[in-house]
């Protein structure tokens, strides 16, 4: 997050984060410095995972809950992992249930892929004339034409 800071306490970080209790813990690099730059997910992502350290509720824009997912399952924050499914399922339309799906499917996010699989085939008409649905990748294309011809 490159010149945009976020204040928080290491023990809180510690007590509620297997990943930073590793990392503050042990001899990594960053147990000793007093700021830390994340740069792997963007700001909103870290400032919603950090605001759901602190009060455990999830605050996040639509377009940010996959990058969350995804930091969620990277830090293998369980209870996180389920407030984002419940978060994106909100927000699924035909436009953007394939490429969820595929991302359901990328972090292995079981409740939200079936969730996604058959709003789409609900709207399976509209849904195959997305742009997302023809950018999906070869193995993802062929898996749900397979568990859809099985329904």
């Amino acid at each position: 997050m490159t010149g945009m800071p976020i204040h928080v306490h290491k023990a809180i970080l510690r007590v509620r984060c297997e990943h930073f209790r590793s990392m503050f813990g042990s001899n990594w690099e960053e147990s000793s410095k007093g700021e830390l730059e994340m740069t792997q997910y963007s700001y909103p992502v870290y400032y919603a995972f950090l605001q759901y350290l602190y009060t455990d509720a999830v605050e996040v824009a639509p377009e940010d809950g996959i990058g969350l997912l995804d930091l969620a399952n990277s830090y293998c924050e369980t209870d996180l992992k389920q407030k984002c499914e419940r978060l994106i399922r909100n927000g699924i339309t035909i436009e953007n249930v394939a490429m969820l799906y595929s991302a359901a499917i990328r972090f292995d996010a079981k409740g939200l892929e079936d969730y996604c699989f058959r709003f789409a085939l609900v709207h399976l008409t509209a849904v195959v004339q997305t742009d997302a649905f023809n950018r999906l990748d070869e193995t993802t294309l062929k898996s749900f034409i397979t568990k859809a011809a099985l329904n």
